[in-house]
């Protein structure tokens, strides 16, 4: 029994590394796109969003690895899940924020980086489930 647990732990860190992976890829790759065809100030606005939705996702992979642990109860839980989303969502609004009014940068190009960030979010579940089904 305790062997599957450390493969399904190994399997939800692979899981992780993808997604991060795939979300720093995207970002780069539209910062760079955006860069060229408008602005340096568009690019590392898209940088802007694309780095709160990578902060997103590692509070939320950080939450998830904290409520492994099994001694807690189910309201325990509940309130620890309600808890961290709010924490991000409060973070990310914020950041989001503080990049359009303090530091001036491009409105629409930080939601572009932020949306082609959550992208690997949803992206990496998908093709692993494309994956699964052509076996």
């Amino acid at each position: 029994m305790l062997l599957g647990v450390e493969k399904t732990s190994a399997s939800h860190q692979t899981l992780t590394l993808q997604i991060i992976g795939l979300q720093l890829a995207l970002i780069i790759i539209s910062a760079g796109v955006v860069y060229v065809m408008d602005t340096s100030q568009s690019g590392i606005s898209v940088l802007w969003g694309g780095g709160c939705a990578l902060l997103n996702v590692c509070l939320l992979k950080w939450r998830m690895r904290l409520g492994d642990d099994r001694s807690i109860s189910e309201n325990r839980h509940l309130i620890l899940m309600y808890r961290s989303a709010l924490e991000r969502f409060f973070v990310v609004l914020g950041l989001l924020a503080f990049g359009m009014m303090r530091l001036d940068l491009a409105p629409l190009a930080i939601l572009l980086g932020f949306v082609v960030g959550q992208a690997g979010l949803i992206l990496v579940p998908l093709m692993r489930g494309m994956r699964e089904i052509s076996k």
